[in-house]
This record gives structure tokens, sequence and C-alpha cells, in this order.
């Protein structure tokens, strides 16, 4: 094979989802409480995934970041030094952070916020004329879809576009709304993997997300067609298929009709002008449109 020539490094900022209640629930009934047996196999899935991409360029970066219900932690920065043991050391300390988390059962994790962080860290460590090339995001998400952070999530979903960054998905044991927008907004893979298909998620990540955007070209990949563009009301959190949109802030409302202010942005909007409705003056001759007869002419 070829070397890889220099500048083609890449930086990939990996979004791990550790909501301890949604793991909990893709978990066996036989298994031992405060263990979380699946996410311990996905991790090690994706190790393997990680030191491929770590064959492919000795200058490729890596960061990790974790996520759960209401806060987001660097477990791994681009700078760190990294060795091939990195599993034994990254595994532990991501089921430590899930396992010692006070578990809400609430199954929303920040992807948002995550994902805000992971396009900061590579605005920080690539420069703007490589992020087109060299910056990449892979989001690992087993939670549901919190209608609440709707906003939030497609601003950076837009940023990310507007950077030409890739944010590449795995969705596992649900169905993401958000994350297929992702993927299809910003020219990314999702993949959505079955139960029985987790046992390879390894090599499912080094088949659709380890080629790069010259080789993606060049792949049959599958394409989605039921990408899911509904958007989320900003006040009910609701999925809607028609709605009212702020044309400042674009915010989306499940109804408009008597609204002069946006919640969102607090733009006031100026009501339409009501227009009088003019008396119609029946012509000369007729009473309600008909016509009447004329009195004679006297003489």
């Amino acid at each position: 094979a070829a070397m890889a020539e220099a500048g083609d490094e890449t930086l990939l900022v990996l979004v791990v989802d550790l909501n301890p209640a949604s793991w909990a629930s893709r978990s066996s009934p036989t298994a031992e409480p405060g263990s979380l047996p699946t996410l311990s196999r996905t991790l090690e899935q994706v190790c393997l995934f990680i030191n491929a991409f770590r064959c492919i360029h000795a200058g490729n970066r890596l960061a990790v970041i974790a996520c759960q219900s209401g806060r987001v932690k660097f477990h791994l920065r681009a700078g760190d030094a990294l060795d091939w043991s990195l599993h034994h050391s990254l595994i532990p300390a991501l089921l430590q952070d899930a396992c010692a988390s006070e578990d809400s059962g609430s199954t929303a994790t920040s992807l948002s916020s995550a994902l805000s962080l992971a396009l900061c860290h590579i605005h920080k460590n690539v420069p703007n004329d490589a992020r087109h090339k060299r910056g990449q995001i892979l989001a690992l998400v087993a939670s549901q879809d919190d209608p609440a952070q709707y906003n939030s999530v497609m601003n950076c979903i837009f940023a990310a576009q507007k950077s030409k960054v890739i944010i590449d998905c795995c969705v596992l044991g649900t169905q993401s709304v958000f994350l297929q927008q992702a993927s299809h907004l910003t020219n990314g893979v999702l993949v959505a993997p079955t139960p029985l298909e987790e046992e390879g998620l390894a090599q499912i990540l080094i088949t659709h997300v380890l080629p790069d955007r010259q080789c993606r070209a060049l792949l049959a990949q599958s394409v989605p067609h039921d990408v899911d563009f509904r958007a989320a009301c900003f006040l009910t959190s609701q999925m809607l298929d028609r709605a009212f949109v702020c044309s400042v802030c674009l915010s989306i409302f499940h109804r408009g009709n008597n609204m002069i202010e946006c919640p969102a942005c607090r733009s006031r909007f100026k009501p339409p002008a009501m227009q009088r409705k003019r008396k119609r003056v029946a012509p000369v001759g007729q009473v309600n449109g008909r016509p009447q007869a004329q009195p004679a002419p006297q003489q």
C-alpha cells in the first residue's frame, strides 16, 4: 500500500452515549445490578475501530467525549499521547463514568452539548482551510431523541455543515430523527445495526465510517431514502408536519395565528393590516342586486 501523504491526517472526535438508563434497558434481565455488559461489549468493538483508524495514518488524532443526561466529559483530547494499549485504560474509565453517574431514569442524553464541544475541539485543533477534509465526528448513541434539544442540535448540525465537518452516526436499539438529519446534511454515514449485527460492530464501522471522503466517493454506500425531516415545536417539543416559522430565528411553533412576539428571540411581529370592507353601492335601478321598475316621468 502507498504511504499516506503528509497533511492527510484526520482528527476524529468520538461522542459516546453513556446514559445508564438507556444501556440498562438493553441489557439482559439476568445481568448483575450496576453492571452494563452491553456497553462493555460495544466499547470493545469501538476500540477495535479506533486501532484501525490509527493504523490508516500515523498522524491521525483522536478525542473521546462521553455524554449523559445533563453532563458531558472529555476522556481523551487531541493532544494526549496514545499507545496501542488504549483499550486497557479507555474502556474501564468509560464504564466507571457510566456506572458512577446518578441514574435519574431519563433515557435522554445531552447530545447537543456533546456536539458543540466536539465542534469547538475541531475548530481549535484543525486549521480553517483543512476542516473540510480533516475534521470528523462519530456519534455513538443508544438514547432516544430529546425534542427539547431540537434547536440546539440543529444549530450544531448547521455549524458542522458550514465548516464541512462530517458527522457519522451509529444508532443502537432506537430511532433518531436528529442523527438522520445530521448525517444527511453533513454528507456523513448513518448505521443502525440490529442486535445480532452489533456483535460485528467493529466491522461495520471499519467498512462504512473508516474510509475518508475521497474513498467514500468510490464506494457503494447505502443511502437512506426515508430521512425524517420533521421539526419540533419550540413550546411543546412535539414533532410537526406543518408549522409556523419565526422569520428571525427560524424557531418552529405549532400555532402562530395570534402570536405577536416570538418566545425564542423576542422579536415582535407587525400584525397584518385589516382592510376595511367597502360598502357596495347598488347601481341605479337595482335594490339588493335585483332590477326594479322605474317610475314613469311626470309630464
